[in-house]
């Protein structure tokens, strides 16, 4: 479970930084920065889907898409205008995804807390003296 809650907060604080590297940088820079952020992106998922969770595997399944688009994107997009905007919609995108498996890492965890801490104690003779 571990792995999950890592592997989220990874892709959440590359999303901020992917964010604001779209906003900051242009041109060449910016192409290459979100390369690198896209083949982290896939690193990260592919690393993090070998858990049996299904819905764990679904998000990391769309984040590779994310990641494989994010490089093709940072290619086919000349111009600082178009690049800019598509690189932050990635960004964004990225940002909804870790925060989905967040979301979905706590709700199972707070579960399995909450059912591990519920007990029933049979009651206890009291004694007279």
């Amino acid at each position: 479970m571990r792995v999950h809650f890592v592997s989220r907060m990874t892709l959440l604080i590359g999303a901020a930084f992917l964010a604001f590297a779209s906003q900051a940088w242009s041109g060449e820079t910016l192409q290459w920065i979100f390369v690198a952020g896209g083949a982290l992106m896939i690193v990260v998922a592919l690393a993090d889907m070998v858990r049996d969770n299904a819905a764990q595997r679904s998000l990391d399944a769309l984040v590779v898409l994310l990641g494989a688009w994010t490089v093709v994107e940072a290619f086919i997009f000349d111009g600082n205008y178009n690049l800019r905007w598509w690189s932050f919609a990635s960004a964004a995108a990225l940002a909804g995804l870790a925060t989905l498996g967040l979301i979905a890492h706590e709700m199972s965890t707070e579960r399995v807390v909450h059912e591990l801490s519920v007990s029933h104690e049979p009651a206890r003779p009291t004694s007279r003296v």
